[in-house]
């Protein structure tokens, strides 16, 4: 399974050495996913995923949180998986503060969001409006680590990335939708369907 991920790996960076081709790669996303994957490396079943891109080329590839750690020392995962696993099992517990800013630096919480969990992260003693607003933050977490929320991604990434090789395609509309994305953690019907007509117009491979 090493041979197969380093295999795999290395047909999508631009080193051919393992040693320099494994540092191409930064840590992008985390998600769960209910139904059970495969990871690069040909092992399955998995769930816990972590979307790594190449900084050299921009090519995005998928593999198992394990993996990531273990073959290619990114550790960004773990706290995000430790407080989805938290937090499904007991929505009035907190995520961890790595995973809040993580949330935040995606730009998937408001202001006000972030300020109010800050605040109350650490307190055991909650009114019962701060509780509901702590439970509607946790479900941010749930909702932009799903499946369904980094399919969206995946596939408003790779429009943009096709999109720098024909800069005569207006990215206005889909860097709108990254932002609903990043907002609401997932689309609606009407911005998926529009996402994969455009995609399918100009013969996007979004998974290639």
């Amino acid at each position: 399974m090493h041979f197969k991920l380093t295999e795999e790996i290395l047909k999508l960076s631009d080193s051919k050495y393992w040693n320099s081709a494994k540092l191409e790669w930064n840590f992008e996303y985390a998600y769960y996913s209910e139904e059970l994957q495969s990871c690069l490396c040909g092992h399955y079943p998995i769930k816990n995923i972590c979307v790594i891109k190449n900084k050299t080329n921009k090519r995005i590839a998928e593999v198992g949180n394990c993996c990531v750690n273990k073959f290619l020392g990114i550790e960004d995962g773990n706290k995000i998986f430790a407080s989805i696993k938290r937090v499904k099992e007991d929505f009035t517990k907190s995520m961890s503060s790595e995973v809040l800013e993580y949330l935040n630096n995606k730009k998937a919480l408001s202001n006000f969001e972030y300020k109010f969990y800050t605040d109350i992260i650490r307190k055991r003693k909650l009114s019962e409006k701060q509780l509901e607003i702590k439970k509607r933050i946790n479900q941010k977490l749930i909702d932009f680590t799903s499946y369904e929320s980094n399919s969206s991604f995946s596939k408003i990434n790779q429009v943009l990335i096709w999109a720098v090789d024909n800069p005569q395609f207006d990215k206005g509309f889909i860097l709108s939708l990254k932002e609903s994305c990043h907002k609401k953690g997932r689309l609606s019907e009407k911005q998926k369907i529009a996402l994969d007509n455009i995609i399918a117009k100009f013969k996007i491979n979004p998974f290639s």
